[in-house]
């Protein structure tokens, strides 16, 4: 899935998929670990059929993060949050998974 781009009908953006990002997704611990390890192949589809719902600001000096964008999906009827990253140039990767509701902080519309 490296390499791949999409562009999910719900956010009218690209987003590219990179190593990172893929190992970002696996190494993040979930309440339901198996099953969102075994999702990975099935996120392009997840987030073409996920509620967005919106993004968070802030500034990382590194690489100059300027926003998250926050996609919601359930697994296992628990709701899980699909988190795209955004940098200063406009690029938006595939950045996670979490089923913390803490990622909703801060997001706007």
């Amino acid at each position: 899935m490296q390499g791949k781009v999409i562009e999910p009908a719900n956010f009218g953006k690209k987003i590219v998929f990179t190593t990172k990002g893929i190992k970002e997704y696996l190494n993040q611990p979930h309440k339901h670990y198996h099953k969102k390890n075994e999702l990975l192949k099935e996120i392009p589809e997840l987030l073409n059929n996920a509620k967005y719902m919106g993004r968070t600001t802030y500034h990382k000096e590194r690489n100059y993060i300027l926003a998250s964008h926050i996609f919601e999906i359930k697994i296992n009827g628990d709701k899980t949050w699909l988190i795209a990253r955004e940098n200063i140039e406009g690029v938006i990767t595939f950045y996670s998974i979490s089923d913390s509701e803490k990622v909703l902080l801060g997001v706007k519309k």
